[in-house]
This record gives C-alpha cells, structure tokens and sequence, in this order.
C-alpha cells in the first residue's frame, strides 16, 4: 500500500475518494494497534515462560546441590551410587529438555523482536500519514467554507440586482 503522505493530489480531486482514503489509513491504523496489542500479549506470555524456565533450573541446581552433597560426605556403597546415577540421569534429561525449551522461547522472543521493530516503524509511518490526513480535512473544510460563501455571496448579489 502507498504511503497516503505521498500520494499525489491535484485540486480538483474528489473529495468522497479523499475522505474514503482517509477513512482507510485510520483503519490501517487500527489494526496496527491491534497487532501491536497481541505482540504485548505473547511478550508478556513468552515472559512467563522464561519466568517457568528459570524456576525449573534452580530447581535442577537444588537437585545437583543435594547429589554432590550426598557424594562428600564420605565412601558411598554400590546401592546408594546407583540411586545417584538413576538421579543424575533423570537430571540430564530434564536439563536436555530445558536446553530445548529455552532455544525454542529463545528463537519465539527474537521475532517478537523483529516483529516490533516492525510495528513500531509502521505506526510511526501510520501516524504521519494520519497526521497528513488531518491536514487534508481541514483543506477540504476551508475550501467547503470558502465555496459556500462564493455562493451566498453571488447569490446575495444577485438577489441585490433582482431588487433594482
């Protein structure tokens, strides 16, 4: 779509395709707003997910902590080593899913990223040509006013010769 602030525009151009353009860059407008809304939405949702991530790798510190607690505290029998090992692999498992996880929010926040980038330069762009819209109301408004009295004042004149 062309950007409305440079659209070309002779003087006789018709003021209902005007105003219908108009009414099409604050619809654009709107619906940046609302992307923009549901960008807020999965950034605050891709938040909470890091939030859970950090929660479960301090857990998974906790759980290491406790593992190498129990391995200083002196000679371990065999029964105890295998409960260890069955833990850490547990562990390893769990971090290997939380390294996946994390890539995944990682990849899901860098094109909420972009995206923004994206919307910000768009309602920038939006706002100007709202801002060139307004200036066009008012330029059909004065030249409305200024039509309208051309008319009363040939109208009032020609009621003035009708009278002599």
């Amino acid at each position: 779509m062309l950007s409305y602030a440079n659209k070309p525009r002779s003087k006789q151009s018709d003021i209902r395709n005007e105003l219908n353009e108009i009414k099409m860059v604050c619809a654009h407008h709107k619906a940046l707003c609302q992307s923009f809304m549901q960008w807020k939405v999965d950034i605050d949702e891709n938040d909470a997910q890091l939030k859970i991530l950090n929660e479960a790798a301090m857990s998974l510190r906790k759980r290491h902590e406790n593992i190498v607690a129990q391995l200083s505290t002196g000679p371990v029998d065999a029964k105890t080593m295998i409960q260890l090992e069955n833990k850490i692999r547990k562990i390893e498992a769990q971090v290997n899913m939380w390294i996946r996880e994390l890539a995944e929010i990682n990849k899901a926040r860098t094109k909420l990223e972009i995206e923004f980038v994206y919307l910000r330069s768009n309602i920038r762009l939006n706002t100007v040509n709202i801002e060139m819209a307004n200036v066009d109301i008012n330029r059909i408004e004065l030249n409305y006013r200024q039509m309208r009295n051309d008319f009363l004042y040939n109208n009032d004149s020609n009621d003035n010769k009708l009278t002599l």
